[in-house]
């Protein structure tokens, strides 16, 4: 089946399910505009979707200041595009864009790029000023995951997020977690009296229990050896116990979290996201939701990255991203040359 149809009928299959009958046509407006277009503008946006400047303008206008499309995509990916099966293992960090801090939940599928889920917007900074918009972003994330997805999900998060209050609430919630922590993180280990703190970069264990915060967890540090790019190891904190995952599982499930990362340089350079205009905090989060959307739906119209057999020789740090490859195809689809060459 052509792409092009591929993705409409996923598209009106969604909208029937989880859209409510008057707000569809608004739905496939902003899919149209911003799932499957890079930012131009917002304007320049909506007049692709009429011949008529100003009707393709208040369309979009009317798409991106209704904001309960950021409670109506979140359920479409959470239940519809989620694997069923093997761990969730859901990145957390960070980026700006414009004026905005944006804190982003991604899934790592194993594509070099993590597939984002959900996001956090506001104007404050970073640490506690964001405490609280995060604890609201978890919740109703799950609010919509079931008994077996929690216990798959594995929260991965830079050294950002390591704030004591928001890893206790992770954790009283059942939830599996790996922080990355700094050199001069103060830590309880088993062999100083205890209440006495030693900073994370002093152990020389590359694994043991410790206390922090009144918790007991498990410090986990990476192999160092000379002429590495980063001045120093991994410092990792994990509420998962050691015969649920080794050493070597939690680094690796650590390395994937820079699969986000790469996400945000697509999204801002692909997809235009570095230059925006936007000022308000409404317009930003729908506009975020859509953008979301339509990376699944990349994923499911275009399953395994297809290159040509000749990729096969080229070096992998040269190769295209299954994202880059599934945006240009989708792109030369929707606007073929106008000459053809014999």
């Amino acid at each position: 089946m052509n792409t092009l149809l591929k993705i409409q009928r996923i598209v009106k299959c969604l909208a029937y399910e989880y859209i409510p009958k008057k707000l569809q046509s608004r739905f496939f407006a902003g899919v149209e505009a911003l799932s499957t277009k890079e930012l131009k503008s917002l304007n320049a946006n909506g007049r692709s979707l009429s011949n008529n400047r100003w009707t393709g303008e208040s369309r979009i206008r009317r798409v991106v200041e209704d904001s309960r499309f950021t409670k109506l995509i979140l359920p479409v990916i959470l239940e519809k595009f989620l694997p069923r099966k093997g761990r969730l293992r859901l990145s957390l960090d960070h980026s700006t864009f414009g004026c905005f801090t944006i804190a982003v939940f991604a899934l790592s599928a194993g594509k070099g790029r993590a597939l984002p889920v959900w996001c956090v917007i506001t104007r404050t900074g970073k640490g506690y000023p964001l405490l609280k918009p995060l604890f609201k972003g978890f919740i109703y994330i799950l609010r919509y995951l079931n008994h077996g997805q929690r216990k798959r999900l594995e929260i991965v998060m830079d050294r950002w997020f390591a704030i004591p209050d928001l890893l206790q609430w992770i954790d009283d919630q059942g939830l599996n977690f790996i922080v990355r922590i700094k050199a001069d993180t103060p830590l309880v280990v088993p062999w100083i009296e205890p209440h006495r703190t030693i900073p994370a970069g002093e152990i020389s264990h590359t694994e043991t229990p410790v206390t922090y915060y009144g918790r007991d967890w498990r410090f986990v540090r990476s192999d160092f050896r000379p002429n590495m790019k980063e001045k120093e190891p991994w410092y990792l904190l994990t509420n998962m116990r050691p015969e649920k995952r080794t050493r070597q599982q939690i680094l690796r499930s650590y390395a994937k979290r820079f699969e986000l990362e790469e996400y945000f340089r697509d999204v801002k350079w692909i997809e235009g996201y570095e230059w925006h205009q936007i000022r308000h905090l409404k317009v930003i989060r729908t506009v975020f939701a859509f953008v979301f959307l339509g990376w699944w739906l990349l994923l499911r119209a275009y399953g395994e990255n297809k290159d040509h057999p000749a990729t096969r020789y080229i070096h992998s740090k040269k190769r295209l991203s299954w994202f880059r490859t599934a945006w240009e195809d989708w792109h030369r689809l929707q606007m073929k040359p106008l000459f053809f060459s014999g």
